[in-house]
């Protein structure tokens, strides 16, 4: 878009919207404003403005003011400019290719749309451009004064979408040297509130700078758009990510099958306490065939110590499925995969972001922990519809090229700098800039959480019973918590020893000596066990299998025990009463071993 007949001038003053006064050649020339706007940072006394010489003899004023200098640049400030500069763009192929029709001032309900366009494969599309102007330390704003009008053009861009057309706003930077555009809450909070709304109803929100000279103004650079603090998160942490990311197993590798089976994994379980348990399980079950053949007890073994039992069963229950329904084949998208049990949409967003690079978001605690503490979110944490808005909000952040690294990076941040309660590492916060919560202080306020509800207690009395080098062992039922494990035989309640004794011999067992082993506790989701235990030892010379019918007791060596029968951490206490090998301790022997058989010599 270019100028005919442009002289240079210094700005005097401007006694209201529409004129302004001009020294040109040692005179003041009075000189029509092309701006409604304040521009009050711009038009500075002794600011040097380019002028349009009009063609009308007849006009009051003989000059249009159309751009001023402003710290070694150009800012066009011609408040028709923009749209002129964008219908030829539009015509170019500059957004659109193949465009077959650029109409100007378009009606659509109770607005008039910039433009309506129409382009390739029957897209129809309605397009409102607002001129940028006002800059502060990079950052464009708009708009730079209070406009109802504005608001009402992007509610009606969101009648466009639900309509069925295509709608875009597009903010043109009439200058360059700009880094990003961000809606102008001192001035006009409603703007900001309505373009977050237009963007949930798919309004596309774009902006672009501009080359400009002393005489032309032409669209150039894409410009991110920062509805809200949020929208300012992946360039920051992608550098922060790439820089120092963790060297994980799963990460080196990510195939569907390792990014799922390192997030079940990872479900309420430290890193550190994932890797041999990972690496272990793919030894064992190095893909999705074999984990469906799995049984039942070689997976609860392999599983040990790893607590939340049910993920095991739900991983084989999602193999077999995925033999069967998929031809052996994870599915890439997050609406398929959330039909498989154990899913849900983290783990979901999980493996189509990190495995197959779909744009789809992954939100655990860590990350609604830190985009909680970002943006002041006094939402609970805790409700599922604050997860799943978190999660469409997402959506319009993630970087298109790279949602798996953004997901592991944000959930790498909660994990390490973000900390709960009173650790957050906040001067080591790549988001510390713009972080709201860091900024007023109050970052162990955040997140919100509704109060959780006491857990019950339940009272349990453990007997490791022993018979010669043999302990005994029942099986729990193949429902409910910890279904399917091995567990040492259990009274309810706290029971002293000679409730266990007659216990005991009220099955048939000949009970030679008892001791009491101490107390020891565990925590689970929802109850706590609290438990006392006692060793009794039993006499091997008598024929006690009767009794071990009647209890549905099972002796077994302790070597067999750490091979062969998985036993839950529940009672880590009281199987190193009797020196068994459990879950982490296990498996880093196992792992010892196996680095021995290839030692050299």
């Amino acid at each position: 878009m270019k100028y005919q007949h442009i002289e240079k001038g210094t700005f005097l003053f401007r006694p209201n919207r529409f004129i302004a006064y001009v020294g040109i050649d040692g005179q003041e020339v009075k000189v029509h404003v092309k701006n409604t706007g304040r521009c009050r940072e711009l038009l500075r006394e002794g600011a040097v403005v380019y002028l349009e010489k009009t063609k009308n003899r007849e006009r009051a004023t003989a000059y249009d003011l159309t751009a001023v200098e402003k710290e070694g640049r150009i800012v066009n400030m011609d408040s028709q400019a923009p749209n002129r500069a964008v219908r030829e763009w539009l015509l170019s192929g500059g957004l659109f290719p193949e465009v077959t029709l650029v109409k100007p001032e378009t009606a659509f309900g109770e607005s008039r749309f910039d433009f309506y366009i129409e382009a390739e494969t029957a897209r129809r599309i309605y397009m409102e451009v607002k001129g940028c102007t006002l800059e502060e330390d990079g950052v464009g704003f708009f708009p730079d004064a209070p406009s109802e009008r504005a608001v009402k053009h992007v509610k009606e861009l969101i009648k466009a979408r639900e309509a069925g057309y295509e709608a875009y706003l597009l903010f043109v930077v009439q200058m360059d040297r700009v880094d990003w555009v961000e809606p102008n809450r001192r001035t006009q909070p409603g703007f900001a509130e309505i373009l977050q709304e237009a963007r949930r109803a798919g309004v596309q929100i774009i902006a672009r700078d501009c080359l400009v000279t002393e005489d032309s103004m032409e669209i150039r650079n894409p410009l991110p758009v920062y509805l809200s603090e949020t929208d300012r998160i992946p360039i920051p942490l992608l550098e922060w990510y790439d820089q120092g990311r963790r060297i994980l197993p799963w990460r080196e590798e990510p195939t569907p099958y390792h990014v799922w089976l390192s997030e079940i994994m990872l479900q309420q379980t430290r890193v550190e306490a994932v890797k041999p348990y990972y690496d272990r399980f793919l030894r064992e079950l190095p893909d999705i065939a074999s984990l469906a053949e799995a049984g039942e007890e070689r997976l609860l073994k392999l599983w040990e110590g790893l607590g939340y039992y049910n993920r095991v069963n739900n991983l084989r229950r999602a193999a077999k499925q995925i033999m069967t329904d998929y031809n052996g084949q994870m599915p890439e998208d997050p609406e398929e995969l959330r039909k498989l049990p154990g899913i849900g949409s983290y783990t979901a967003g999980a493996i189509a972001s990190i495995a197959y690079g779909k744009m789809a978001a992954a939100v655990d605690g860590n990350v609604l922990r830190v985009l909680s503490r970002v943006i002041l979110d006094d939402r609970d944490i805790l409700d599922a519809k604050t997860k799943k808005s978190v999660e469409r909000e997402l959506l319009h952040v993630i970087p298109a090229e790279r949602p798996g690294d953004f997901n592991q990076a944000m959930m790498e941040l909660g994990a390490l700098i973000c900390l709960p309660k009173g650790r957050p590492k906040c001067k080591e916060c790549p988001l510390c800039g713009f972080c709201l919560a860091y900024r007023k202080g109050c970052m162990t306020d955040y997140p919100k959480k509704a109060p959780k509800k006491e857990r019950g207690i339940e009272e349990k009395t453990v007997l490791v019973i022993q018979d010669e080098t043999k302990a005994a062992l029942t099986k729990r039922a193949g429902k409910g918590l910890l279904a399917g494990f091995y567990e040492f035989p259990c009274l309810p309640g706290k029971r002293n020893s000679e409730q266990v004794l007659a216990y005991m011999r009220g099955l048939g067992f000949t009970p030679l000596h008892i001791k009491e082993i101490g107390e020891a506790k565990h925590i689970f989701t929802h109850k706590e066990w609290h438990m006392t235990g006692y060793c009794v030892r039993t006499d091997e010379l008598a024929d006690q299998s009767a009794a071990a019918g009647r209890a549905d007791f099972i002796f077994v060596e302790k070597e067999e025990i750490e091979k062969k029968y998985p036993l839950p951490s529940a009672y880590a206490f009281y199987a190193k009463y009797l020196d068994i090998r459990q879950g982490a301790d296990a498996v880093r022997y196992s792992g010892e071993q196996a680095s021995a058989l290839f030692k050299p010599g």
